[in-house]
């Protein structure tokens, strides 16, 4: 069972050429809680700073707890909720948000998107 906050990767990791049709990037979990099972709704997190198309947020490292694979590295995120397939898992767990990392999402998220998929986003930003 993941909660929100956690930091999924699939546990066969999808090779970069194949990165439109599956889970490349780490996925916060953004449901309260996620069991592995079904499609959940995340936040995509990245090291493409903003630009002309993307409108990604700069976290701090104090939104990211210790001891994990994922832990900030110049890491942004992706200011749109995403739908995530359970398709693309088995999911394992590779960072947590802290709570002022929850927090901080919450507070700069795009509250007019709605959850879409990451190839309806690349249409939207690459018009």
């Amino acid at each position: 069972m993941f909660r929100k906050g956690d930091i999924l990767l699939p546990s066969s990791r999808v090779a970069k050429r194949d990165w439109l049709n599956g889970l490349f990037h780490p996925a916060v979990v953004w449901d309260d809680s996620y069991d592995g099972t079904s499609d959940f709704h995340g936040i995509m997190l990245t090291h493409t700073a903003p630009n002309g198309q993307f409108d990604n947020i700069l976290m701090a490292a104090n939104h990211f707890e210790d001891g994990h694979e994922v832990v900030f590295s110049n890491t942004h995120f992706v200011n749109q909720l995403f739908i995530k397939f359970q398709g693309w898992g088995t999911f394992e767990l590779v960072g947590r948000l802290t709570t002022e990392g929850i927090e901080f999402i919450e507070t700069h998220l795009n509250t007019n998107s709605h959850p879409i998929e990451f190839i309806q986003y690349r249409q939207l930003v690459t018009r």
